[in-house]
């Protein structure tokens, strides 16, 4: 059900373009290099060293609401506002708008390892983006549209639960907000699961080098509802064992018009990304 994709392979181009008109979601391997793979391993060490930090020392980098960044308690969020809170701690960090008070001190290497971090991801995306153009061939780039992006990355820390709990969500049903979302699955456990077309759910499977990458609402949107947003959720099967992962939320430049690339009737009005962005949030969190 969800592709697995050789990011080098002679046919890239086809297989995306089958996974996200139909699925929104693939797994690509072979898309980072072995540096970028150690230098992700070692910041996966330190974001660990985090979580397992006290949680009055943990409180003093709240979430901050208007630029999307810090940390947040288990159960502060609630993607699907239907469903109950997320069970999930996490913090949010970014390499151009991060207050430098919410920064964790006390552990070596954490602000440069996460700024490391940010940048394999954002390099990553950028060839993703490229993969897209040529398939949308719209003439207007989604390259050029994330030059100056409002991405946001984040660490999550689903704790060990009691088997009592098991048939609960670790994280409610939902579709992403930005443009893509890439994850690293951090400790291979078992959880994130895609809907298809027809309700039935689908478990993405992991791949030890591989980094998962799905379509948000907002470049269904753009594209017209070509590629396609998939709603997914986290169940907790394996509610005794802690899983670890690390989604890269990437948006365009603030101030980016987000209108039909394709020359077909709109199936939407235009919006601008930042504002949309940040409604959908305020309804995550409010």
């Amino acid at each position: 059900m969800i592709p697995v994709i050789d990011f080098q392979s002679k046919t890239v181009l086809e297989e995306i373009r089958e996974a996200y008109t139909t699925v929104g979601f693939a797994v690509f391997t072979d898309a980072l290099n072995r540096q970028d793979q150690d230098d992700m391993k070692a910041w996966w060490k330190l974001m660990q060293d985090f979580f397992e930090l006290e949680q009055e020392t943990k409180n003093k980098y709240t979430y901050q609401t208007e630029n999307n960044l810090g940390y947040s308690i288990v159960g502060a969020e609630n993607v699907n506002p239907l469903a109950p809170k997320d069970m999930k701690e996490s913090f949010n960090y970014n390499n151009t708008r991060m207050p430098e008070e919410l920064w964790p001190t006390g552990i070596d290497g954490f602000k440069a390892t996460a700024l490391k971090s940010i940048d394999i991801a954002d390099k990553l995306t950028l060839k993703i983006l490229e993969k897209f153009d040529l398939i949308l061939d719209s003439g207007t780039t989604l390259v050029d549209a994330h030059v100056k992006p409002y991405n946001t990355t984040r660490v999550i820390h689903y704790p060990a639960m009691k088997p009592t709990h098991a048939d609960m969500l670790r994280i409610g049903e939902h579709s992403d907000y930005g443009t893509i979302t890439l994850l690293w699955d951090i400790n291979g456990v078992p959880g994130l699961e895609v809907q298809d077309i027809y309700g039935d759910w689908h478990t993405v499977p992991y791949v030890w080098d591989g980094v998962v990458v799905n379509i948000g609402d907002l470049l269904q949107r753009w594209t017209n509802d070509y590629f396609k947003s998939t709603k997914h959720r986290v169940t907790n099967g394996y509610c005794h064992v802690p899983r670890f992962s690390m989604p890269h939320f990437v948006d365009p430049t603030p101030g980016t018009i987000v209108e039909n690339l394709l020359k077909e009737p709109n199936h939407y009005d235009p919006i601008e990304s930042k504002e949309y962005l940040m409604w959908r949030l305020s309804q995550s969190y409010g």
